[in-house]
């Protein structure tokens, strides 16, 4: 039905109850009279986004990929990116081929001297840029698709050793940087989920604890007997009335940020005389040591929180006694 005469039938009908025929008869005449000069159109709740630009396209994609809990360091690589490529090619997207992408890769390691890794997480973010145009119906096909993975030298990362981990130790002044690298390896958490953490997190009668990971997932991780007593050890001595599970030294003792807690750490990998002292490499020691000891790499993955078991793959160092055992064990 059209809209004016919806609009006029459920005014009619509101008003039965209060009008005798002739006057619902009068009412229909004149609400056709005043209308018929008038679009009348129902009111749309939904959000309405009309820039259909490439850079309203890019704006929309990346709103999106927040919207699905992307991490922001990847965030952060898509618009610089995607924003490059489009104002080189000047064209609209609909017309981007593949040529186009494989030519604007080569040129810009040309003239930029970049490695091969950079190329692919070029290649990454443009795949998927045009991987969701084409989902959403803006584009005819992805001309991504038939350009491969750029290959590149992958360096091994290795986990700390144990005497490492014990001169780092060793190496902390005060209570709060030898609870911060225990807790950092007992719970093999991001320092991202470490920074949002706070006092009352923390379960210290089962040593668990929830953490907010990436995409806004939850998952419970887990405290070593150690860690716990170093936690409960600078806790016992703080007199700030902060939330935050670590804080600054000084006052006002705020949290810590993500920066404090790698600048703590490159200071004690500058004291000890170990290279690549960082956050991360606690939770790849972790994986390393849970794998080694027996744990199904099921569980890790659950630990650490990945999606793929694949990204989990990547975190474990294939330790070359360990390697040797397993061939001396089922070779023979």
């Amino acid at each position: 039905m059209e809209p004016r005469m919806e609009l006029i039938n459920s005014v009619l009908a509101a008003m039965t109850a209060l009008l005798a025929a002739e006057q619902l008869d009068k009412l229909q005449e004149v609400l056709c009279i005043k209308l018929h000069d008038f679009e009348v159109q129902p009111r749309s709740t939904e959000v309405m986004i009309t820039d259909n630009s490439a850079e309203g396209m890019l704006n929309r994609f990346i709103a999106t990929k927040r919207l699905e809990g992307t991490a922001e360091t990847t965030i952060r690589l898509y618009s610089p990116y995607i924003m490059g490529l489009i104002r080189a090619l000047g064209k609209p997207l609909y017309k981007v081929d593949t040529y186009d992408i494989r030519y604007y890769l080569s040129l810009y390691k040309q003239q930029r001297q970049v490695a091969n890794r950079t190329l692919e997480n070029m290649r990454k973010c443009f795949s998927s840029f045009f991987g969701w145009l084409s989902d959403e119906g803006l584009i005819g096909r992805n001309p991504c698709k038939a350009i491969k993975a750029i290959k590149y030298e992958k360096t091994v990362k290795k986990p700390f050793s144990p005497e490492e981990r014990e001169r780092l130790k060793n190496a902390c002044t005060n209570l709060r940087d030898l609870a911060l690298i225990e807790f950092l390896y007992a719970s093999g958490c991001r320092v991202s989920e470490v920074v949002r953490l706070n006092i009352s997190d923390i379960k210290f009668h089962s040593r668990d604890v929830v953490v907010l990971g990436k995409g806004g997932k939850e998952r419970r991780i887990y405290l070593t007997e150690v860690a716990t007593m170093h936690l409960a050890n600078y806790l016992a001595q703080r007199r700030d009335d902060s939330p935050a599970l670590f804080v600054s030294r000084h006052a006002p003792h705020g949290r810590m940020g993500k920066n404090g807690i790698e600048a703590v750490l490159r200071k004690l990998g500058e004291k000890t005389g170990i290279e690549k002292v960082h956050p991360h490499r606690y939770r790849r020691t972790l994986a390393t040591n849970l794998v080694d000891r027996g744990a199904p790499i099921q569980d890790v993955q659950q630990i650490l929180g990945h999606a793929d078991i694949r990204t989990t793959q990547i975190y474990l160092y294939n330790n070359p006694q360990n390697i040797r055992y397993s061939y001396e064990k089922y070779s023979a």
